[in-house]
């Protein structure tokens, strides 16, 4: 029997459904208890996705990418194999199937990060989980093999050091584990495992203050240092869920990027939201785009809230909630600074040192000298008061208001450039001479700190040091007519008049109005 157009037709249409239904899509196991709908919604649009083009890799990748960003790893692990299976040697999915597979299929995690990493062997994320696999198989040297490596590709990442320094340890190499831990906390002040191995390695070989330093580092709250990696920031950007808006908005933070943030933490934002750290995190983000009367009321609400809300309290120890507080008030203070409001900036950040004081206490810094969320957050806090200060004049306050941040954190160089400027605005140069000291040993360009150590030099007589300091803004800056007027001064007195007409000769070109320079060199010149 001939089949007519119109049964053709009805046939293909059929075969089509049967053929999109066929398509057998993993499924989340507990997908039916989901009511959000904005996930549900993303689920859905994926699953079409794949229906509609079976054989297209990255609709299976971005299936995978939106059961992975919500946890899902067992049926994004089926998605991403089955993208692999279709693009075969596209890094990514290789590189995600590896990842996912670290902890519960090392073996199986090693084959594929390697196959990646044939494709390509400079993405140092894929080394770092190479790594644990082999770790978690007790392949130390291998694992420490592809760490170096990471390191070596990636070397402001915190990560690597600190592995390599957990393997040392565990192979009770504890003088190599400490020079890599001590690296890693370099990277990642703040990194409490760190601290907490540190303070294991310190008891073992019998450095008990030490010990005690980092014991207390590692109870303080940690700041995690994101690893750079760009393939994991398509996941992120699947989800739609409130912890990834929430994840997305601190990285755009931790890049820099606040207007991105602003528009992720908005997201998070209506009455009913009670999480401290969006409202806290979302008003900082205002803050940094200058949206001051926004980020005033988001902190303010974070206020409200800390000091009201029954649910938020009871979720928080006190020490949380008064360190919560402070950073609320240190964020206003720092908005009314920057908004012309010196004095109600002053009470405010006042009040955010006592609410430190009164709730969080001195017991929770590591010590005197010791690196912390806690530290570095007071240290701020005295920095921008004593800002405050100076910006009224006020420059003994502001002196007595760095000095104490310097006692929280003494290797900070901005804080000595800082406290040097405010004693040579007070004519005390001889004060200011130690700090720029600290100031051009960890940054040897400053040019301001070199010059004014240069005449500081000069007014003590230190002639030869007044020329080597001055040589040195030339060679940073070859037009400084201050510092030829000023090396030719100190060639002067160190009767050297050949090099001191040179360099009043070079003042002249560049200034060639300058009388005073003029008569200097026609004394100098009638003498040779």
């Amino acid at each position: 029997m001939k089949k007519g157009p119109l049964l053709i037709l009805l046939l293909l249409i059929s075969g089509h459904v049967f053929a999109e239904r066929s398509v057998n899509i993993p499924q989340p196991a507990d997908l039916d208890l989901v009511e959000e709908k904005r996930l549900l919604n993303a689920v859905k649009t994926a699953q079409k996705a794949v229906r509609n083009a079976p054989d297209d890799a990255d609709a299976w990748g971005q299936l995978g990418h939106v059961y992975l960003s919500h946890r899902w790893e067992v049926p994004a692990i089926a998605c991403y194999r089955r993208a692999n299976t279709l693009a075969p040697d596209e890094f990514k999915w290789l590189y995600f199937l590896g990842r996912l597979m670290t902890r519960c299929q090392p073996k199986e995690a090693i084959k594929y990060l390697n196959r990646a990493l044939t494709l390509d062997p400079a993405y140092a994320p894929a080394h770092l989980y190479l790594a644990s696999a082999f770790r978690t198989l007790g392949k130390l040297d291998d694992a420490r093999q592809h760490l170096g490596t990471a390191k070596d590709l990636q070397p402001d990442n915190p990560f690597s050091e600190l592995w390599l320094g957990e393997i040392a340890l565990a192979q009770r190499q504890m003088k190599l584990a400490r020079t890599h831990l001590e690296n890693a906390l370099r990277l990642n002040p703040s990194q409490s495992e760190a601290h907490a191995l540190m303070a294991q390695i310190a008891t073992v070989l019998g450095d008990k203050e030490t010990a005690k330093k980092h014991a207390q580092a590692a109870r303080q709250p940690t700041r995690h240092s994101q690893l750079s990696d760009p393939l994991w920031w398509d996941v992120l950007q699947a989800g739609v869920t409130a912890p990834l808006h929430a994840e997305r908005g601190r990285r755009y933070m931790a890049d820099g990027n606040y207007v991105d943030a602003v528009a992720e933490f908005k997201v998070l934002i209506s009455r009913t939201q009670k999480d401290i750290d969006v409202w806290l995190d979302y008003g900082v983000s205002l803050h940094r785009i200058e949206r001051y009367n926004d980020a005033l009321a988001a902190l303010k609400h974070a206020q409200m809230l800390l000091r009201t809300d029954e649910d938020v309290r009871k979720k928080k120890k006190p020490h949380e909630i008064a360190y919560l507080q402070a950073q609320t008030y240190n964020h206003i203070a720092q908005i009314y600074y920057e908004t012309g409001q010196t004095d109600a900036a002053i009470l405010t950040g006042q009040k955010a040192i006592q609410l430190f004081h009164n709730g969080v206490g001195d017991a929770q810094l590591p010590d005197k000298t010791g690196d912390s969320a806690y530290t570095t957050f007071l240290a701020n806090v005295y920095a921008n008061l004593a800002m405050a200060y100076e910006d009224i004049g006020q420059l003994e306050q502001a002196i007595a208001q760095y000095q104490k941040a310097l006692q929280l954190m003494p290797k900070r160089g901005a804080l000595h450039r800082d406290i040097a400027g405010v004693y040579w605005k007070m004519r005390r140069y001889m004060e200011a001479a130690p700090h720029y000291k600290i100031v051009i040993a960890d940054d040897a360009t400053d040019m301001q700190a070199v010059y004014r150590l240069g005449i500081i030099f000069l007014t003590k007589e230190d002639y030869e040091a007044a020329v080597a300091a001055f040589e040195k803004v030339i060679e940073l800056d070859a037009a400084h007519v201050r510092a030829y007027e000023a090396v030719g001064i100190a060639y002067q007195e160190l009767r050297e008049v050949s090099a001191a007409i040179g360099a009043f000769e070079r003042v002249l070109q560049l200034e060639p109005d300058n009388k005073n320079v003029s008569e200097i060199l026609k004394e100098l010149r009638e003498r040779q």
